[in-house]
């Protein structure tokens, strides 16, 4: 949800141009991805010349303050910004505001999917082959309470919107339990890994909601596959669910 930005003449204060409390453009944030929503608040102010080139921002403490968000809501926001070049972070010395033309989020997120790429492809290059294994292994291996470990985020994925799904970390709950129903502790540990550093690059914000749940609706198949004790057939689902992202990315690339 795009917030609106209240239109108020700012006073600029020496060098670095402080926005104080009274006329500050900023405003509280109610949104489920609020980090987004900090971010389309900003390139508005910026837009609307409340912020130009060199000026600093608020204090984390003013603007946890005003946006009414978390410490940690608010880093997320400015490391996406910082990444792309829009904002620069100095020790002790506040964030400063290093571009007017900040783009739509859905450009940055495209600029970032680029930009990371290669390191994602081959992180999901090391997890096919390892996760296709897996996916066998749980067809000849799992109990039924691991079986039920696996089907359990994906029927609260099921109840709840897009929105609720990005809120958790469901997708490394199902990838997990079914390295877990391997029976292959170190398979479990290296599969764990590499989801870690998938998910430095925030990756499930990257996409775009309606790719995003097309990918979960193909973990249904592998739990199928694997309660039909069928080693090959999980095997494939699990595949076909790492090809979809493979062609994701390639689309992206090309955008």
């Amino acid at each position: 949800m795009i917030m609106n930005v209240k239109i108020m003449s700012i006073k600029r204060k020496s060098a670095e141009k402080i926005l104080t409390k009274n006329e500050s453009p900023f405003s509280p944030v109610k949104s489920i991805r609020l980090y987004e929503t900090i971010i389309r608040q900003i390139s508005q102010i910026v837009k609307d010349g409340h912020l130009k080139n060199g000026d600093r921002f608020p204090t984390e403490r003013t603007l946890e303050k005003e946006l009414q968000v978390s410490r940690p809501v608010l880093r997320e926001a400015f490391r996406v910004l910082e990444m792309e070049g829009y904002v620069e972070s100095r020790p002790g010395g506040g964030r400063y505001l290093r571009s007017e033309n900040i783009p739509d989020l859905r450009e940055i997120k495209i600029s970032r999917l680029k930009n990371t790429r290669l390191s994602l492809l081959q992180i999901w290059e090391a997890r096919e082959a390892l996760e296709i294994r897996t996916a066998m292994l749980a067809a000849k291996n799992a109990s039924e309470e691991q079986l039920k470990g696996i089907e359990r985020p994906l029927i609260l994925i099921e109840k709840m919107s897009h929105e609720e799904y990005r809120q958790g970390d469901f997708n490394l709950d199902i990838h997990q339990a079914i390295a877990k129903a391997s029976g292959n502790p170190l398979l479990e540990e290296l599969i764990y890994n590499l989801m870690n550093r998938f998910r430095k690059v925030n990756f499930k914000d990257l996409l775009e909601l309606s790719s995003w749940s097309n990918l979960q609706k193909e973990h249904r198949p592998i739990l199928d596959a694997i309660i039909e004790r069928n080693p090959e057939k999980a095997a494939q689902a699990m595949s076909a669910h790492f090809s979809s992202l493979r062609n994701i990315l390639e689309e992206q690339n090309e955008t």
